[in-house]
Order: structure tokens, then C-alpha cells, then sequence
């Protein structure tokens, strides 16, 4: 593991506790909506396998299984705390269709053409190596499979860098540190999204990962995006 992804890990660990609290404080409850609209790309088939990377305290793994109550997901992320934070989420009766674990998104250690879908919700800025962290995605999806990444792009509409320079830039960082006690991790997580790739580059990055029918969705004035890909 590289020292930055061990630098984002530790901070990942460090705000786990306040995570849930502050995601929901501060998108007003939309973030639900755009994990919803990410889920509705995926393959309507009965007993879907699909991989949750990047999969924090599992609000999208929650989500699958209301869709598709008989789907079966792995949920793999580089924090065991915020895993072991969501696993106490997932319902009794629906724990043996979730498999919890600690991995590496650029080494995913997960069977050749084993998933229907991979979905990662705000993820995917956080790899250090996003060109690396495809191609272990391709090799895990069955044929036809579905990767889909719900991601805050690098702004580059009006509406989006409006909301990037005010509420991104200082309410965020603001907000974060109160509840959290933790100033950096929320300052960095501003930091990420105008250091990360805009959605058209990361479409482009899609197609030279061999992805075919690859599409977009762009959500609330084009402050969050989905970006879908198949598998040839």
C-alpha cells in the first residue's frame, strides 16, 4: 500500500464514528436519492452478484437490497472500521447476502468474471490509481457486466462550481470539523473533488479500459455524476 492511500485510509478510520451523521447533515438526505438513481442502472435480473467497492459504512449495499432483495454483494473497502460500522447496519435476515471485506481497490483479490456488477458511490476520487483499480474491475465483472461510479467530478458547470466555492469550500470543512473533531479530513475531502477528473475525462478513461456503452447521468445542477460502463 502506497503512503498517500495509507494517508486516506487512517483519515477514513478517524472520521468513521461521525461519518453517517455528517453525509446526511450536510446533503440534506440527498445523497440517498443519487445512490438510488446510481442502483437503477444496474442489470434487472434475479440474484444479482455485485461487488460494493469502496463500500464505507455499507448506505449502498443498504440500498441494493431493497432493490433486489435476493442480490448477493461483497462489500470491500480499506477501512475495517467503517465496514465494521455498516455490517451492524445490514438487517438479520439479510447478513448471509453480505460478505464484509478489507481490501484494496487497485488489488481487488476477488475471482475472474464473479460479478454482474461492480458499483462504487463516492469512492472512486479517494484510489490513487484509478486507470489500475478499472482494470482490476474489468477482469472481476462477468461479460456484459455493469460498472457504475457515482462520483463528485471536478466541477466544470456554472451550478456546480457555484456550489464547489461556497458551501464545498467552507461549510463542509466547517461543519466536518465540529462534529467530527477533525478539521484535515473534511478539508481534504474538498481537496479531492478539485484535484479529482471531470466526468468527461473519466468516460474517456472508461473507453480505454475497453468498456463499451458508456453512458452518463449528471445529478442536482451537476454536483454529483454517474458514469456507467460495460464489460465486452
Amino acid at each position: 500500500m502506497s503512503s498517500k492511500t495509507q494517508t486516506i485510509q487512517d483519515m477514513f478510520t478517524r472520521i468513521a464514528p461521525t461519518y453517517d451523521l455528517l453525509n446526511r447533515t450536510l446533503s440534506a438526505r440527498i445523497d440517498v436519492r443519487w445512490r438510488k438513481k446510481a442502483i437503477a442502472y444496474l442489470p434487472e435480473k434475479e440474484n444479482l452478484k455485485i461487488l460494493d467497492l469502496c463500500a464505507g459504512t455499507l448506505d449502498l449495499s443498504l440500498e441494493i437490497l431493497k432493490r433486489f432483495p435476493n442480490a448477493q454483494i461483497t462489500a470491500l473497502d480499506f477501512s475495517a472500521k467503517m465496514l465494521e460500522l455498516g455490517e451492524k447496519k445490514i438487517p438479520a435476515d439479510k447478513k448471509s447476502q453480505v460478505k464484509i471485506v478489507v481490501g484494496d481497490a487497485m488489488d481487488l483479490q476477488q475471482n475472474p468474471e464473479s460479478f454482474d456488477a461492480v458499483l462504487c458511490g463516492f469512492g472512486m476520487r479517494n484510489v490513487v490509481d484509478n486507470a489500475q483499480s478499472l482494470k482490476e474491475i474489468y477482469q472481476v465483472l462477468k461479460p456484459g457486466g455493469r460498472v457504475i461510479i457515482l462520483e463528485f467530478f471536478k466541477p466544470n458547470t456554472l451550478p456546480a462550481k457555484i456550489f464547489n466555492a461556497t458551501f464545498a469550500k467552507f461549510i463542509l470543512p466547517r461543519v466536518g470539523a465540529l462534529l467530527s473533531k477533525d478539521k484535515e479530513a473534511y478539508q481534504y475531502l474538498f481537496n479531492s473533488i478539485q484535484a479529482y477528473s471531470s466526468l468527461e475525462d473519466f468516460l474517456k478513461l472508461l473507453e480505454q479500459k475497453n468498456f463499451k456503452n458508456i453512458q452518463s447521468k449528471n445529478l442536482t445542477g451537476h454536483i454529483a455524476s454517474i458514469a456507467v460502463g460495460e464489460k465486452r
